[in-house]
C-alpha cells in the first residue's frame, strides 16, 4: 500500500511538496519540479527560502503560515507573487496553495505538504482586463479632443469642403478601428511591432506620416503582447497628438527597436523639436499605464524621459516564454 501512496503522489498533476519541521524539502513531485524550474537535487534537503529567496518581510510571514500548518492547521495562500530564475530567466509567477499538517513515524516528526496552483495566467488576465477597462476610461475622456485635433489637421491641407470630408471620414474610420483592436474588437494574430505601429498612426495625415520614421527588424508579437503594444501605441500618439510632435509642425518622431540576447526587445519612442513647456511632476493614469501596467504586461520595463525639446520613451518586451 505505501508503493500505491508513493506513486500517486509521484504521478499527480498537482503541484505537491513536502517540508519537514525545519522547512527543509523532503519530497516533491514532477509536476512541482517543472513549475518550479529545478531538479529534485537542486531542492533534497534545501531550507526552502535558500531555495527560493524572498524578502525578509515576504520570509516572515510565510515562515508564520508554515509554522501554523506544523502546529496542526490547514492553511492556504492565494495568488501570491514569486520571482524564479528559470533556465537564467527570472519570471513573476503568482501561486495559490493549500497546506496541511504531517504526521511522521513518531509524535516528534512534523511535516508540511503544500498542494500549489499555478494561477500567473489567470492573473495576467484580470490585470489586462482591468488595464483595457482602465484605459477604455482613460481614452475616453481624451476622444473629443483627439477628434477636434484631427479636424484640424485635416483642415489644414484640404483645398475644399469635399476633399475635407473625405479624408476626415477616413481617418475617423480609421479611428474606430483603433479602438476596436483596444478593446478586442479585431484579432490581433500575427501583428509585427512595425503593423502595431502603423495600424495606430494610420489615423494621421500624410503631412504627420512623413514625419515619422519607423525602423527595426522583423519582430512577431504574441497575441497579448500585440494587444498590450497597441495600448501603449495609442497613448504614445494620443500624446504627440495633444502636446508633442504630431501636433507641433517641427516636431518628428523616430520609433526603432532591436532584439535582445533574451529573446526579447527594446522599443524607444523617441519624439523632437518640441516646443519647450514647463513639465508636470504629476503622475495620472496615462503615466502609471506607460511605465507600470503595460510593462507588466510584457515582462519588461518602462521607462519616459524629458531633455529639452525632445521626448523619450523605452519598453523593454519581455521573450514570449517569460509570460507563461
Amino acid at each position: 500500500m505505501a508503493y500505491f501512496f508513493e506513486d500517486v503522489f509521484l504521478r499527480s498533476p498537482a503541484p505537491t511538496m513536502i517540508l519537514d519541521s525545519e522547512l527543509r524539502f523532503k519530497a516533491a513531485n514532477p509536476a512541482y519540479l517543472e513549475m518550479v524550474g529545478k531538479g529534485w537535487d537542486d531542492l533534497s534537503d534545501q531550507y526552502v527560502f535558500d531555495a527560493f529567496p524572498e524578502s525578509e518581510d515576504r520570509v516572515e510571514s510565510m515562515k508564520a503560515i508554515f509554522e501554523a500548518t506544523l502546529a496542526g492547521e490547514e492553511t492556504s495562500i492565494s495568488e501570491i507573487p514569486f520571482r524564479l530564475s528559470v533556465d537564467g530567466t527570472i519570471k513573476e509567477q503568482w501561486w495559490t496553495a493549500r497546506h496541511a499538517p504531517l504526521q511522521g513515524q513518531n509524535e516528534t516528526e512534523r511535516f508540511m505538504i503544500q498542494f500549489s496552483e499555478n494561477v500567473t495566467d489567470q492573473v495576467k488576465l484580470r490585470e489586462m482586463r482591468n488595464a483595457l477597462m482602465g484605459e477604455l476610461q482613460h481614452r475616453t475622456g481624451n476622444l473629443f479632443s483627439i477628434v477636434f485635433a484631427i479636424a484640424r489637421q485635416t483642415g489644414r491641407v484640404a483645398a475644399t469642403v469635399p476633399e475635407f470630408l473625405k479624408a476626415f471620414e477616413e481617418r475617423l474610420n480609421s479611428l474606430i478601428q483603433v479602438n476596436q483592436q483596444l478593446a478586442g474588437g479585431v484579432s490581433s494574430h500575427d501583428e509585427t511591432i512595425r503593423s502595431v505601429f502603423e495600424h495606430q498612426l494610420a489615423v494621421h495625415g500624410k503631412e504627420v506620416l512623413q514625419r515619422i520614421i519607423i525602423e527595426g527588424p522583423e519582430y512577431l508579437l504574441s497575441m497579448e503582447q500585440a494587444q498590450s503594444l497597441s495600448m501603449a501605441a495609442h497613448e504614445l500618439a494620443t500624446n504627440a497628438l495633444k502636446y508633442g510632435a504630431i501636433g507641433h509642425g517641427g516636431g518628428k518622431i523616430e520609433i526603432s527597436w532591436n532584439e535582445l540576447p533574451t529573446g526579447g526587445c527594446l522599443l524607444e519612442w523617441k519624439e523632437t523639436g518640441l516646443p519647450q513647456q514647463k513639465r508636470s511632476d504629476k503622475s495620472g493614469y496615462g503615466t502609471m499605464l506607460l511605465t507600470t501596467i503595460i510593462p507588466s504586461q510584457l515582462g519588461g520595463s518602462g521607462v519616459r524621459e524629458f531633455i529639452g525639446n525632445t521626448f523619450v520613451y523605452r519598453l523593454e518586451i519581455g521573450p514570449t516564454s517569460s509570460l507563461r
